[in-house]
């Protein structure tokens, strides 16, 4: 016994709105890209920290900080005190312009403490290299087993302050 038309076309209308539904769910939680978790609020202060992560970087690349190779540990050493130097006065300066209170502020102080735990490990690794090993830079990794600096560059990169990621060819 076949079903009338109408019936027919209601319950296929019906069946195509279940399957739209159950796909529209499974792209919302397996497959959309997440938001952001430290996107800011406000736009404050990448606008004032992009010009001054831009200045560090020029001012790397002017005294030939970026990309350079060291022929042994102590030059490599050397290299990176000078490199560190620099991004250490940038992440200072950061912290001048960087509010104080509120989700952005918590987020922006965490990313600024990133960024010392950062330094801090290539000062540990300069030590190293110092004492003639010629170790790999080893930085802290997150609870995920991610390195540090992808933190930082995410950051930087969600809040439209590229500059402020960790430079490459240091």
């Amino acid at each position: 016994m076949t079903q009338p038309p109408r019936n027919r076309l209601w319950w296929t209308l019906g069946l195509l709105a279940a399957l739209g539904a159950v796909a529209f769910w499974i792209w919302v939680l397996f497959v959309a890209p997440a938001a952001p978790e430290d996107k800011l609020a406000s736009n404050a202060f990448p606008v004032a920290a992009n010009p001054v992560c831009v200045t560090a970087i020029q001012d790397l690349d002017a005294n030939h900080l970026l990309n350079q190779t060291a022929a042994t540990p102590t030059d490599r050493a050397d290299l990176v005190e000078r490199q560190d130097a620099r991004l250490t006065t940038m992440v200072q300066q950061l912290r001048t312009i960087a509010p104080h209170s509120g989700d952005d502020g918590h987020a922006i102080a965490s990313w600024l403490n990133d960024w010392d735990q950062w330094l801090s490990d290539r000062a540990t690794w300069v030590s190293q290299l110092r004492a003639g090993q010629d170790a790999p830079f080893n930085e802290k990794a997150d609870a995920n087993g991610d390195p540090n600096s992808k933190a930082l560059v995410a950051f930087a990169i969600t809040n439209e302050m590229s500059a402020c990621a960790t430079p490459y060819g240091v």
